[in-house]
């Protein structure tokens, strides 16, 4: 797995005289499709962090990312995250890196340069996902890379089963996870946080009749004065919890095959109210631009209606994996 320290022959898939990102290598433009479409929503609490693009590359790869930022400046770290995880993995990819060491390059590159380009990055930061769908000759591979809780899903066609009456039931699709949440309760970080020593608990509040201490919400990663806590195990930014929060992304990889149709990439502002499974069919309801959106405001009203005043940022990237623009290198097409 390459290190931030690694020195790149940087390609250049941004334009030549165009911006460069604060790693070093130019800025990706996104380029339009009816394959993919993103939506967001700002929450009721504070401006959105959350961020999501889509784009193709001139070789025909493409790539998607999904962050959602938290602390004061989360919106700083999740625009700081997705402009270099994109523009690194780009630029590694171009250098002649597989996707897996291009994909753990970006996320290794935007975490050491981040406290140099972000205001505070101490008490604030992001989750992220990052996804490169490239053409092999085994065919097309998906590399998805990830830290924190947001989630990337793929709707898959579930096979037919017979009814009582003898009758095949309709095809529908079932969702097919490519992460899984980094969380501390996680069996896996459980035992990597241990044997770090870390602090590993709720937060703590004094309970008003009796005075004593008592521990409420979700379990989180401590900094070792005890003063500031995240209920994930890895994420972008976060320093004052390093060395025990991470931000070495899990990397799951995947070919596709005729039965996949969709993939789902989203905040918890749609997993914290609906399943992978309601998400997998809405998505494959329609074209991208249309069940995107139906899939944030579907979110939004269940927030609204569950939590007034308390709605999160919704973000979701969906993308039909059998539309033309994705199914032949661009070279070929």
């Amino acid at each position: 797995m390459a290190g931030a320290e690694e020195t790149l022959q940087l390609g250049s898939y941004g334009p030549a005289d165009g911006p460069m990102a604060e790693i070093g290598a130019p800025v990706l433009q996104m380029i339009p499709s009816d394959a993919y479409a993103v939506a967001t929503l700002e929450g009721a609490l504070h401006e959105n962090h959350d961020q999501g693009a889509a784009t193709i590359l001139p070789d025909g790869t493409a790539l998607f990312a999904c962050l959602d930022g938290h602390g004061g400046e989360g919106a700083q770290v999740s625009g700081y995250g997705l402009r270099n995880l994109l523009a690194g993995v780009a630029a590694a990819l171009q250098a002649g890196k597989s996707a897996t060491d291009a994909v753990a390059w970006a996320f290794a590159c935007t975490s050491s340069t981040m406290p140099h380009n972000v205001t505070d990055c101490r008490f604030s930061g992001s989750t992220a996902i990052l996804t490169v769908m490239q053409h092999t000759s085994e065919g097309r591979l998906l590399t998805t890379g990830w830290v924190g809780d947001s989630r990337a899903v793929i709707s898959r066609t579930r096979p037919a089963v017979a009814s009582p009456s003898s009758m095949p039931s309709p095809q529908q699709q079932q969702p097919v996870p490519l992460t899984k949440d980094h969380k501390p309760t996680d069996p896996k970080e459980r035992q990597r946080l241990l044997e770090c020593r870390a602090i590993v608990r709720p937060s703590r509040v004094i309970n008003p009749h009796t005075g004593a201490w008592i521990e409420v919400g979700a379990v989180r990663v401590w900094d070792q004065s005890q003063i500031y806590g995240v209920a994930m195990s890895r994420s972008l930014g976060d320093m004052q919890v390093h060395p025990f929060l991470i931000p070495t992304p899990d990397i799951s990889t995947r070919y596709l095959d005729d039965k996949d149709h969709t993939l789902v990439l989203a905040t918890d502002g749609v997993w914290d109210v609906m399943e992978n499974d309601e998400a997998s069919q809405s998505a494959n309801a329609g074209p991208p631009s249309v069940t995107c959106m139906e899939i944030v405001d579907t979110c939004a009203r269940r927030w609204d209606a569950q939590m007034p005043n308390r709605r999160d940022d919704i973000t979701t990237v969906v993308v039909d994996l059998t539309h033309p623009d994705l199914l032949l290198p661009a070279t070929e097409s």
